[in-house]
């Protein structure tokens, strides 16, 4: 199953608006204006998309843009309630359309040429299963719930990049915990390479129920806190890990947590390899209790990987790598080609100690 990324939301909003604010060059008299309704609808779906993505510099972009568009088109959208055919657009409605319409090409423009590089999973026998929990968070790990309901509340996002045919799965899993800088979908190709050579791998997301530090809100925060400090070199900074290791340390543990009391259920007798990144990446010796025989990884290890706390973005958010990091889309996936064959190799040492 292949996961919907947040350019899939920004992608469809901005067609409401290219054909919301292009229509003003085909609709004629004698028909009544249902295409008005794109305005709102692309404000909900922009909406829907931050809640489901977490907020982005692109959402905010897109979002001002489609609320601007609603409200311009506020009178052609009570002609349509009222069932009133139109009659004709005004020349400061003509031109104003048409900026807007412009506009939206732009925006369109950039996230066409920034969109994901995403590996198929079809193509690679790989298939991802995403599903929903409730986890307490704190330095105590008490239940985990799973949570089938929309409105339940859901606090741990669990992603299970697994090889199709069974004749390749390795006897080993990967569990793996991003930094709150990234999201598990962050590493995505990095995911599926490992799960194309046969290795499972279990990655989580968890969040607290509070405003700054929910799924809505708080990678955006943190990554607007240190441009407003200084621009791209405070987001450059922000690879720096201790300060947001000790301050996000109890998620991280009810993640580990999480994903061992996962990994023990449903894969028992199989051994446990546990990877990071940068922050994510506890002292051994706390990881040790939770892991007693497991090997450890940070990906901030591997000299190769530059973007160490945010994820491979030069794949899975090339218009924050260009902007803020000064990495291009690369559209090679070298960086995520090289880590998965540097964990491989440390997975087969890891497996190969164990058996013997």
């Amino acid at each position: 199953m292949e996961i919907l990324t947040p350019w899939t939301g920004e992608i469809l909003a901005l067609g409401m608006l290219f054909v919301l604010n292009a229509r003003v060059f085909w609709t004629r008299r004698t028909r009544i204006d249902a295409l008005s309704l794109l305005g709102p609808f692309s404000v909900l779906t922009i909406i829907l998309s931050a809640f489901a993505w977490g907020l982005r510099s692109a959402n905010i972009a897109i979002m001002a843009l489609s609320i601007v568009c609603a409200v311009i088109n506020y009178r052609s959208l009570v002609r349509f309630s009222q069932q009133l055919f139109v009659d004709s657009y005004s020349l400061k409605f003509f031109i104003t359309s048409v900026i807007l319409l412009i506009a939206t090409i732009f925006l369109l423009f950039v996230e066409i040429s920034g969109r994901p590089v995403r590996l198929q999973t079809r193509r690679y026998n790989v298939d991802v299963q995403r599903e929903f929990f409730s986890a307490p968070i704190g330095d105590e790990f008490l239940e985990l719930k799973k949570s089938e309901r929309v409105q339940d509340k859901r606090n741990l996002t669990l992603y299970t990049f697994y090889n199709s045919d069974p004749s390749v799965q390795q006897d080993a899993v990967l569990l793996f915990v991003p930094d709150v800088l990234a999201e598990a979908l962050s590493y995505e190709p990095y995911f599926i390479l490992l799960a194309r050579r046969g290795w499972t791998v279990l990655a989580a997301d968890t969040y607290k129920s509070e405003m700054a530090n929910s799924k809505f809100f708080r990678r955006f925060s943190l990554i607007w806190d240190s441009f407003s400090l200084g621009g791209s070199e405070g987001i450059k900074k922000q690879m720096e890990r201790e300060p947001r290791r000790k301050t996000y340390r109890p998620i991280y543990e009810s993640a580990y947590k999480a994903l061992a009391k996962i990994a023990a259920d449903r894969y028992p007798g199989k051994k446990v390899f546990v990877a990071s990144d940068a922050s994510a990446f506890l002292p051994e010796s706390k990881l040790q209790k939770i892991f007693p025989d497991s090997r450890f990884l940070n990906l901030q290890s591997i000299p190769e990987y530059t973007t160490p706390g945010y994820g491979f973005v030069a794949q899975t958010n090339p218009i924050f790598s260009w902007l803020f990091l000064g990495k291009k889309r690369d559209k090679t996936c070298f960086e995520p080609s090289w880590c998965a064959t540097q964990t491989i190799k440390e997975l087969e040492r890891f497996c190969f100690r164990r058996n013997k």
